[in-house]
């Protein structure tokens, strides 16, 4: 029996009904492994991209916090509060600035 890789995957189907539950609503968002160290992002839409200016491989396996995204009016506090919310598995509402890259 052939391997299988990829969103075809038995194990990612829970994945790929994520991903297509989301796309239909024109929703802009990233998908992380929190089974990895700084909780890469393992899937990022269409929409994610063009609203960040970011390519898919630009996106890929960096940490899920998007610190690739923080520029100079990036708040401390707030980065810390979205740290603290993703690897404390705790929900907030934390207004922060994130920046396109161009």
């Amino acid at each position: 029996m052939p391997v299988r890789r990829g969103h075809v995957a038995p194990q990612n189907t829970f994945l790929g009904m994520i991903i297509r539950k989301f796309e239909g609503e024109n929703r802009k968002f990233v998908i992380a492994n929190a089974r990895v160290e700084n909780c890469a992002i393992i899937y990022c839409n269409d929409g994610f991209c063009e609203m960040t200016g970011f390519s898919r491989p630009d996106i890929m396996q960096k940490p899920c916090t998007c610190d690739f995204m923080h520029g100079n009016l990036t708040e401390k506090e707030a980065i810390s509060q979205v740290a603290q919310a993703v690897f404390g598995s705790e929900e907030r509402k934390v207004d922060i600035t994130y920046y396109r890259k161009d």
